[in-house]
């Protein structure tokens, strides 16, 4: 009797260890997304539909660690690709697609204006 009593309580405390630990794993992924989410809702609203942030300067959190010695040069390599893909990205952040976009809304609509006219003239 003693050993499906034990058997039972092992199997509640199993259950409600790995109920707990999957609740705790979906909150820290729920605010890690969260977190990026909202930083890219920022990104999105304030600094390529509009141009409100673009005079103040992003400054990126670094994550570089300092190291005197590395193992091996495939690891040189890939951080000094890793460096070549932030500095791409960041680039890539640094336009001002709002300004972009009515540059060309501008453009696109004189042309069509040319084309417009001259076919018009030829009539």
């Amino acid at each position: 009797m003693g050993g499906r009593i034990h058997g039972f309580l092992g199997g509640v405390l199993l259950t409600s260890a790995l109920t707990y630990y999957t609740g705790e794993y979906f909150r820290k992924n729920l605010q890690f997304v969260s977190t990026h989410l909202k930083a890219s809702d920022n990104i999105i609203n304030n600094r390529i539909l509009s141009d409100r942030d673009i005079t103040r300067e992003v400054i990126p959190i670094s994550n570089q660690h300092n190291t005197t010695a590395r193992l091996n040069s495939f690891e040189t390599c890939k951080d000094i690709w890793n460096d070549e893909i932030i500095k791409m990205v960041n680039w890539i952040y640094g336009i001002n697609w709002y300004q972009w976009g009515i540059q060309a809304d501008k453009t696109f609509n004189e042309l069509t204006d040319k084309v417009a006219a001259s076919v018009v003239e030829k009539k």
